[in-house]
């Protein structure tokens, strides 16, 4: 017992937080339409009991009179009032589906857009982080949950509001009927807390399941992963592993429901036979001439009534108890605090230094150590480097030597988790975090492929500036020779790249990797940050970046990250990167001559090419 009142406790909480944002919620949506609704359902909530009245005690009495002589012409005020009121209700409710599904579809869009924002504005961090992808995955599915409380809540009250009115009619009867029903139906309710728990906590424990689920169907119906999946034969063995994961959700719904099952039957058969303790006693009244036989015809009607609407009541209050668990879920997320999860920025807490423009002195990392989110590894130990402005700094080392590492953190997708990344003498914490962004471009090694027109993948490098200045995007693409594939295409700058829309066109990876390179240049940003810019490019095509390079850079400090020695050669300054800090620096001639890292390196490759 003391389990049942914990959890039906611990619900109404939930209940008492979830609703009110609910409804805050949809008064965001639209006032006019959320009055109206609930307007409505008041309306139609009392016709059940008035036609009740009308129909069972008013003109069964007068049709009685009647047939013992009274005037027939009394029943026509009682029938006229009864069809007025149908009519009413009738109309009344076809408006309610209207403004509903206009209520949810505007309440979707809110749910989505909130959400949307919510993770577009938060650190880089949580996207490192397990734990966040599943608050995600239980937002995402939970978010319908927003309206879906609104109309469960709602028809509370619709059944609250119908319930006390028809409830009221057994007065005729005895005070005690209404008492006889509440028993009977208050441990059904008091059950809804520990259901909803029951319900909420099966969508806990399947949420990592599901989300394998969804990486699986993902594998095999993307376009991405297709040739993998039929070179390794892997599709019986993900669809398998796909059915194992369904048939223990599966289970486990199963033996949940089973057990709600059998406790609902036990709980419905204590309110059936409420209702038929009513009945006898209804008919022992009549026998008696204690009431009239309209009073009897009333009573049998709104006792049954009564009952399916408690009995909706209570289910309804259920689903409310479920929708907002579910719905907390949805708020959890958009409540998330953006330094809530290890490694993210913290809030500034005066108005940042403006970047300046152009930079004097350039960057500095200054004795930076750095390891990712519940992470112990360092993977910066002591790293110093300098980047004077204006110059061209080419950074190598093997593979999780920390290289992508210093591209986040010259961008301050991240801070140090000591030291410091200094802009002309000043921690990069001390700026304007949006200023500094503005400054920093970045072209990623994984980079995003954006499935939109090529003008839109150019015009995101400077989004605020760039948007609908064609003459601009067409004049850094044609800077960088991504203009020579891209005038190609059907609908040259308006053509729809990938595969994910009928008309969509899709590239090379060469080309997509130039098209990224594109949109880093055409911020006018003074660092210009390259992570494998040429990684996808052809021989052809890389040769003639890099002589164009210098007049693509002119004026700005150019970092970039890169595996081919080739295209190390053209920096002012290279540094080698091992085990978290700088190992070896200087410019191409001189780190052969030192003959360590760098130089076994550079001869591993020139001997694949026989240089």
């Amino acid at each position: 017992m003391r389990h049942n009142t914990v959890d039906l406790s611990r619900t109404l909480r939930t209940v008492i937080t979830v609703v009110p944002r609910v409804y805050a919620f949809l008064w965001d949506v639209s006032p006019p339409l959320f009055g109206g609704l609930i307007l409505i359902l008041v309306s139609n909530a009392l016709a059940p009991a008035i036609v009740a009245w009308l129909s069972m005690k008013v003109i069964v009495n007068r049709v009685h009179d009647a047939v013992t002589g009274t005037e027939a012409l009394a029943l026509t005020l009682p029938l006229t009032a009864l069809f007025a009121v149908w009519i009413a209700s009738a109309t009344l409710s076809s408006l309610d589906t209207i403004i509903r599904r206009l209520l949810q579809e505007r309440t979707e869009i809110l749910e989505s857009t909130r959400l949307l924002t919510k993770a577009g504005s938060l650190d880089i961090a949580f996207f490192e982080t397990p734990r966040f992808y599943d608050r995600l995955h239980q937002a995402l599915e939970h978010r319908w949950r927003v309206h879906d409380v609104a109309n469960r809540s709602l028809s509370v009250l619709h059944q609250a509001v119908a319930f006390v009115a028809m409830v009221s009619l057994l007065t005729v009867l005895h005070p005690v009927a209404i008492l006889v029903l509440l028993a009977t139906a208050l441990p059904s309710l008091a059950m809804q807390g520990r259901f909803a728990q029951q319900r909420h906590a099966y969508f806990d424990e399947v949420v990592r399941g599901s989300r394998v689920q969804e990486y699986i169907h993902e594998l095999l119906t993307s376009r991405r992963a297709a040739a993998e999946m039929r070179i390794f034969s892997l599709a019986e063995h993900l669809v398998a592993r796909f059915a194992r994961i369904a048939d223990a959700q599966i289970t486990a719904f199963w033996k949940r429901e089973r057990d709600i099952l059998k406790i609902d039957v036990l709980l419905n058969a204590l309110s059936l036979l409420g209702t038929a303790s009513i009945w006898v006693y209804a008919v022992d009244q009549a026998l008696a001439g204690e009431i009239s036989v309209g009073d009897l015809t009333l009573v049998f009607a709104a006792s049954v009534q009564c009952r399916t609407q408690l009995e909706g009541l209570v289910h309804a209050t259920g689903a409310v108890f479920e929708g907002a668990l579910g719905a907390s879920s949805y708020f959890q997320f958009v409540d998330i605090e953006s330094g809530s999860v290890t490694g993210t920025l913290p809030a500034p807490s005066s108005p940042g230094r403006k970047v300046p423009r152009p930079i004097a002195t350039g960057l500095e990392l200054a004795n930076v150590r750095f390891s990712y989110p519940d992470s112990a590894n360092l993977v910066l130990d002591g790293l110093s480097l300098r980047i004077p402005s204006g110059s061209t700094l080419a950074i190598v080392g093997g593979n999780g030597a920390g290289k992508t590492t210093i591209v986040k953190l010259l961008a301050r997708l991240y801070d140090p988790s000591s030291g410091c990344v200094m802009l002309d003498g000043h921690d990069l914490r001390d700026y304007d975090l949006s200023g500094l962004r503005q400054s920093v471009s970045v072209a990623f090694q994984d980079f995003v492929r954006y499935e939109f027109s090529v003008a839109e993948n150019v015009a995101f490098g400077d989004i605020r500036e760039a948007a609908d200045n064609r003459h601009r995007i067409e004049k850094v693409a044609r800077r960088t020779g991504a203009d020579d594939f891209i005038v190609k295409l059907p609908r040259g700058y308006d053509t729809v790249l990938g595969k994910t829309f009928d008309e969509g066109v899709d590239l090379s990876g060469g080309e997509w990797q130039l098209l990224a390179i594109t949109r880093a240049l055409m911020s006018n940003a003074d660092i210009l940050v390259l992570d494998e810019p040429t990684a996808h490019l052809d021989a052809l095509r890389e040769q003639e970046l890099y002589e164009r390079f210098a007049a693509l850079t002119k004026g700005r400090t150019v970092v970039f990250v890169s595996h081919r020695f080739s295209t190390v050669r053209i920096a002012d300054k290279i540094v080698v990167i091992e085990n978290g800090h700088v190992s070896e620096s200087g410019s191409h001639d001189e780190l052969v001559a030192m003959g360590g890292t760098y130089a076994r390196m550079y001869q591993t490759q020139a001997a694949r090419y026989g240089d």
